[in-house]
């Protein structure tokens, strides 16, 4: 952990103003999605983390449907920091996705909700035409990456949920992340969508050959917290379990996750309310 910058709150200021979240956060229940409300809570949880940390970069999304999950990520974006939405936003392989996937109704979420949408790089495409290079080029843009291990602090995978595209997804992202930055996986244990566990599985058991590909699981919500190696993982959950002491934890892959479902982690509109005025632990 020694390896980890130490600083307390975010320096810089944040790319919308707080009204414009609360609006969201009290607008929560009448936004189309699937995202639960902890998970939520636990995306901005782990934002502030990041801050204290000295952890920025862009903010990603494969398959964002509405838009609902990746407005839930945009609100917490730093000035300077990019935003990255790809989407087929239309019959995908599974032919599942239609009613929840589409350009109108994404751009509308956006507009909703005061988040400029010429501030989104929105990629209509399969996500299997990305390498993570090609997500390094979009969120760095004409800033040279430092690293093979890129920009992102921020990445939401939940494309096709078949074996092939959840580990493509999953393998571009995580190659595609800053230091300390950290991935959500979609459908991890809905036994409606086997491939995505297929492939979360295939991808996390060749980790030993690829080191700087490393990712550590600290988080569960019904979406799987992933962090990059260098003691991130242990660092985040110390303050989640600070500030949730009710919480347990269980072995995955070697690290202790902390287990927040919904019907263990019920946060209100006021829990959400404290945190954005401060009222949390600091990561260290």
């Amino acid at each position: 952990n020694a390896s980890i910058p130490r600083k307390k709150g975010c320096r810089r200021r944040p790319a919308y103003p707080l009204a414009d979240l609360l609006y969201f956060l009290h607008n929560w229940d009448n936004v189309q999605g699937f995202i639960g409300f902890s998970t939520f809570y636990s995306i901005h949880l782990v934002s502030h983390l990041q801050c204290d940390l000295g952890v920025s970069g862009a903010i990603g999304e494969i398959g964002v449907a509405g838009g609902k999950s990746f407005a839930a990520m945009a609100f917490t974006r730093q000035e300077d920091e990019n935003l990255l939405a790809c989407d087929l936003f239309s019959t995908g392989l599974e032919k599942d996705n239609v009613p929840d996937a589409n350009l109108p109704l994404f751009l509308d979420v956006l507009s909703d909700f005061r988040i400029p949408a010429e501030g989104v790089t929105i990629l209509k495409q399969s996500s299997l035409q990305l390498s993570d290079n090609n997500l390094l080029g979009l969120a760095v843009g004409r800033r040279r990456a430092q690293s093979r291990m890129g920009p992102f602090r921020l990445f939401h995978v939940d494309g096709g949920h078949y074996a092939e595209a959840a580990f493509h997804d999953l393998n571009a992202a995580a190659c595609a992340l800053v230091p300390g930055g950290v991935v959500l996986v979609d459908d991890l244990h809905n036994l409606g969508y086997p491939g995505v566990q297929e492939g979360f599985h295939r991808y996390m058991q060749q980790q030993d050959e690829q080191p700087a590909r490393l990712l550590v699981p600290f988080l569960f919500t019904g979406r799987m917290f992933l962090t990059t190696a260098g003691g991130y993982a242990a660092a985040y959950r110390r303050a989640i379990l600070r500030a949730h002491p009710d919480l347990r934890t269980e072995s995955f892959y070697g690290s202790d996750v902390v287990l927040g479902p919904p019907h263990e982690l019920k946060v209100t509109v006021e829990d959400f309310e404290r945190l954005l005025h401060g009222q949390r632990p600091y990561a260290r």
